[in-house]
């Protein structure tokens, strides 16, 4: 006979399974644009942690911020979402996640983190700065403004 022990939470399923850095970055974001400093901070540790390569980290978020730019763009000039971010037919369920995340940030908000994000990949390949701390940097200045 099987006894109820308790409901199932999202929180539970989280712990317990392995998130694709993908979805990891749509959690920084969303703390990113709730201002919320410590867990942003936290998402990128825990990447790195867990031995994320820190250019692919960079790499995604670009990428990520970039949807997100297009995702406000679209909204902007009413255009179909799904199309302008490149969305494949199972990947529809996002356009909503993508709705929610430009509704933190101002298009020129956009603009400046994949700005300050190049110039960061830039200064990294030169050697001028550490990429950890390059993204740190940009993660405690979007979420003070």
């Amino acid at each position: 006979m099987l006894e109820k022990i308790g409901t199932i939470k999202r929180e539970d399923i989280d712990k317990l399974a392995i998130k694709k850095i993908e979805s990891i970055i749509f959690d920084l974001t969303d703390n990113l644009g709730k201002k919320e400093i410590l867990e942003a901070l936290k998402v990128l540790n825990n990447l790195i942690y867990s031995k994320e390569p820190i250019q692919k980290i960079l790499i995604t978020l670009y990428n990520h911020f970039k949807k997100i730019y297009f995702t406000k763009l679209a909204i902007n000039y009413n255009r179909d979402l799904a199309t302008s971010i490149g969305l494949k037919a199972n990947q529809i369920f996002l356009v909503n996640k993508y709705k929610i995340q430009a509704k933190y940030f101002s298009e020129k908000e956009l603009k400046d983190i994949l700005q300050e994000l190049r110039n960061l990949d830039y200064n990294y390949k030169n050697g001028n700065i550490d990429l950890q701390i390059g993204l740190e940097s940009i993660l405690c200045r979007y979420c003070s403004n």
